[in-house]
């Protein structure tokens, strides 16, 4: 933690990149570790060195108060703050006599002056820092702290912006060994703010392509890096001056920026005077499959970049739709976590979408180690919530974006329930239990005869999204479906933690609503079973046997999806909790527009915002779905913490095999499967604490 003598310095808005020098004189050292923030980004360098190999630290939050009234919408919410730093030790950079530290900033979120698609959202107008290293020598502690004698000067780095990229300048650059600045800074007093030592893991390159050739023009050439990838292009300048633009798609042999954010919002890296110097971004990242390099480079590379997080899972079958589906999620969720956000799209918003992220919680956190990453995540839920309403935002951290108030604002149920459930840890339950009876009570204020029609004044109201064609599916539906299965979720999480909590009245109310303004009685559908809607409120134990067969005659018709973000993840867990294994395996499989097995068809890699594939091509939210092959189709269920697991497999069609892994808290499950004459034979293996019982 940060002594008192430490300070916060500002550093002069003139910089966008800033380079802060701090000399200090060291004798024999025994041991030197640092505490360090820097808002946005940072890179430490001693001595010329580079201490760490992450990047984009710390991970973002809600940093401190700001003015919303530029903001895209009106916002008058009171948020919480929490501004992380990371430790660091750094005995091998430190040497005897004089030691130079450098520290170079990068605007990340803290200071978005370039993308207004959300308004203004940034912090401040100045990149600020805070440092105290600790050096322990002849059994004395010293500490070189950040207290405003420190200098700045511009680096390499003549501007970044996580949106647009960055434009490097190598003349007359020689390294940060012996870096000079002769700027000075000022003090800044931070308050209203929450100061954590990070424990979210940071960003890393976590592996190595190498691109082919699509064309080559003189020194103009199009590269395909294999698949759809979030990070950057490395390699050895030769010319005087080097472009790389990137995109997700192509037109002909050219850029397509479409999907990506358009040709308003070209995510584009600039290298000047680097010729012999082996280059790459350090405060901006980008998703993309295709690049063009406009220069003469040599030593191409594409360095896959998100928060280092292993994946602890493992799925095949015979369907190779279901295991594209599988490992394209697992992809395209890896791809969208940075900076400790689980983002909508690694390019051109790139927010932690509350409604997205609520979606794909538990089934990230199944098939990856998230546990520490989402402990992060739920604070910044946590912090963005309206001190004065319990009202949840769209994004956490806030910067901006639509939604609505049940499919968004339930992940601050939804995503610490799935933690739970998961991981057994009954603690983050109980840290957010107050939040979570909070929201339920903005929630109640939404309502109006039982039902939720609204959100705050002039702001987004939004039920479902991304269906094909046109969201016909009523929002009153969809908001109040979220609002009573959080209250019977907080209900079911107060029994855990021994609170007491009444939602009885309430969830009456509105099951009586819904039945009264969308049930027909003629013939049982709810809002003529248009998108999924018979599903959500079977869901919640309404209709009759009519809805269900209506339900399941549709989709045995229609093979394939009608259902956006919601309606597909509600859709696949009625299914499969209602024993229609055989149908929830032909739509996952399906190959019919709309379907996954089409996106595939098309020569997807990741999974789309779209189902017509108009949009985004790196959008995890439709995955949500994707616990349901292990929950539903290999019948895997549990307790909180999976120590007791129970196998139920039932027979399907087309599956062929399946082989699958999870390695949980409570230890490691492998499964084989062969289905074969409609009988399902099993072979399970555990260790750790797990108990495991079958059922077949």
């Amino acid at each position: 933690m940060f002594s008192k003598s430490s300070k916060w310095i500002a550093l002069d808005k003139k910089y966008d990149t800033p380079v802060v020098v701090k000399k200090f004189t060291a004798g024999d050292i025994k041991n030197a570790v640092i505490d360090i923030c820097g808002l946005g980004y940072y890179e430490l360098f001693i001595n010329g060195v580079r201490v760490s190999d992450e990047f984009f630290k710390p991970v973002c939050s809600d940093y401190l108060d700001r003015d919303f009234s530029n903001y895209g919408y009106p916002l008058f919410d009171k948020t919480s703050h929490t501004i992380y730093y990371n430790t660091y030790s750094v005995t091998p950079f430190i040497k005897r006599g004089e030691n130079t530290m450098v520290v170079m900033l990068g605007n990340g979120f803290f200071r978005q002056t370039r993308r207004d698609c959300e308004g203004d959202t940034r912090f401040l107008d100045e990149l600020i820092l805070r440092f105290d290293l600790k050096i322990t020598q002849d059994g004395v502690v010293s500490r070189i702290v950040s207290d405003g004698t420190e200098k700045v000067g511009e680096g390499f780095i003549k501007s970044n912006n996580l949106y647009y990229g960055e434009v490097h300048d190598y003349l007359g650059f020689n390294g940060f060994a012996d870096f000079v600045a002769s700027d000075s800074v000022s003090l800044i007093k931070i308050s209203n703010t929450k100061i954590r030592k990070q424990n979210c893991p940071n960003d890393k390159i976590v592996s190595i392509r190498t691109p082919k050739i699509v064309t080559r023009n003189g020194n103009n050439v199009v590269y395909d890096a294999g698949a759809n990838i979030s990070g950057f292009v490395r390699f050895t300048a030769k010319s005087e001056e080097v472009t790389v633009r990137h995109a997700e798609q192509l037109i002909g042999y050219r850029l397509d920026f479409g999907s990506a954010g358009g040709d308003w919002q070209i995510s584009q890296n600039v290298y000047r005077n680097a010729q012999g110097l082996t280059v790459h971004p350090y405060f901006s990242w980008s998703g993309f499959r295709y690049f063009e390099i406009e220069g003469e480079v040599e030593n191409v590379e594409v360095c896959v970049v998100h928060t280092d997080i292993k994946v602890t899972s493992h799925f095949e079958c015979g369907n190779e739709t279901l295991n594209w589906l599988y490992n394209a999620f697992v992809d395209t969720l890896l791809y969208n976590m940075h900076g400790g956000i689980p983002s909508d799209c690694p390019h051109r918003e790139r927010l932690g979408y509350t409604g997205d992220g609520q979606l794909t919680a538990e089934s990230a956190m199944m098939l990856v180690d998230g546990d520490k990453f989402y402990r992060k995540w739920i604070r910044d839920i946590a912090d963005c919530q309206d001190i004065n309403s319990g009202h949840i935002q769209h994004t956490a951290p806030l910067m901006g974006g639509g939604g609505g108030p049940g499919g968004w604002g339930s992940a601050m149920v939804i995503v610490p329930y799935a933690h739970y459930k998961i991981h057994g840890d009954k603690s983050v339950l109980e840290e957010y239990f107050d939040n979570m009876t909070y929201f339920l009570q903005s929630m109640h204020g939404f309502c109006e005869n039982g039902l939720i029609v609204k959100e705050r004044e002039k702001g987004w109201c939004l039920g479902d999204w991304c269906t094909p064609g046109e969201v016909i599916l009523p929002r009153p539906l969809v908001n109040t479906y979220y609002y009573v299965r959080c209250m019977q979720l907080v209900s079911e999480i107060a029994s855990v933690i021994g609170k007491k909590v009444d939602y009885s009245s309430e969830i009456e109310r509105a099951k009586n609503a819904l039945v009264r303004e969308y049930f027909d009685k003629t013939s049982g559908n709810f809002a003529n079973g248009v998108q999924g809607a018979n599903a959500f409120m079977l869901v919640l134990g309404l209709g009759d046997e009519r809805t269900k067969s209506n339900l399941l005659s549709n989709y045995e018709t229609r093979k394939s999806f009608d259902t956006g973000i919601f309606g597909t993840d509600v859709l696949m867990q009625y299914l499969t909790q209602a024993g229609e294994t055989q149908l929830a395996f032909d739509l996952l499989s399906s190959e019919k527009y709309p379907s996954f097995g089409n996106c595939r068809a098309r020569g997807a890699t990741t999974l789309w915002e779209y189902w017509e594939g108009n949009a985004s091509n790196s959008h995890p939210m439709f995955g949500g779905c994707v616990k349901q092959i292990f929950y539903g189709l290999l019948g895997v269920s549990g307790d909180a913490g999976m120590k007791n697991i129970t196998l139920a497999p039932k027979y399907i069609e087309g599956m062929g095999y399946a082989k699958a892994k999870l390695k949980l808290s409570s230890g490691t499950l492998s499964l084989s499967y062969k289905y074969k004459d409609g009988k399902v034979q099993v072979s399970a293996k555990t260790s750790g604490k797990i108990n495991l019982k079958i059922i077949n």
